[in-house]
């Protein structure tokens, strides 16, 4: 009985004291298992997030309409100058031709001008819009003529532009003061204003005006 009772005495006795390396050892371990649950917590959660921020902007886009692409305007082909052509018709009295632009007449003369236009053209002499328009320099101008110096044949001459866009031809012929005027929708260069003036030849009939 005694024996019985100093062992069950024994079994009930206090264990020994733990080693504090032991506990360290033992915290050491728990929280590092404590972090790696929660790192994988939150890289689930992350990774719900961003596949819940995707599913939304597809959702989102799916009812948008694709954005259009941009339209670039492309240059139109630029219109090309009419071509000069001999003129062989009836002259009008006042100025000879021997060039006009391809698909133009003479429109008529009076003693003070002469109108090239485009054969359907027949709104009256005293309009030069649309025309080119062969005078004689008004009589009233004294002071010289401006614009870039340029050669028609064996004769100086002055061509400008005026705000309109009209070319302005001023040449001396050695007895006249002629002026060649080019309506900008007619789309002559400077070079074929110069070119039909070299074919003008003014006569007797001609008169310069006054004013």
């Amino acid at each position: 009985m005694t024996d019985l009772t100093d062992r069950l005495s024994q079994l009930a006795a206090p264990g020994a004291e733990p080693a504090d390396e032991t506990v360290r050892r033992d915290l050491s371990r728990g929280r590092g298992a404590a972090r790696r649950r929660a790192f994988r917590r939150g890289t689930a959660g992350l990774g719900l997030a961003a596949v819940a921020v995707v599913g939304a902007t597809i959702a989102v886009n799916a009812d948008r309409a694709p954005e259009p692409a941009p339209i670039t305007a492309e240059p139109g082909p630029s219109q090309p100058a009419p071509r000069l052509v001999a003129y062989s018709g009836q002259q009008e009295p006042g100025f000879v031709v021997t060039k006009v632009p391809a698909g133009f007449v003479l429109e008529g003369a009076t003693a003070y001008n002469l109108n090239v236009a485009r054969a359907d053209d027949h709104s009256g002499l005293d309009v030069f819009s649309d025309k080119l328009v062969v005078m004689l320099e008004s009589q009233s101008v004294t002071t010289p003529p401006e614009g870039r110096p340029v050669r028609v044949g064996a004769y100086d001459g002055r061509l400008r532009t005026v705000e309109d866009g009209t070319q302005v031809l001023t040449y001396e012929d050695g007895k006249h003061r002629v002026v060649v005027q080019a309506w900008k929708s007619l789309g002559l260069t400077d070079e074929q204003v110069v070119e039909f003036a070299e074919g003008v030849t003014v006569t007797a009939e001609a008169q310069a005006g006054v004013g």
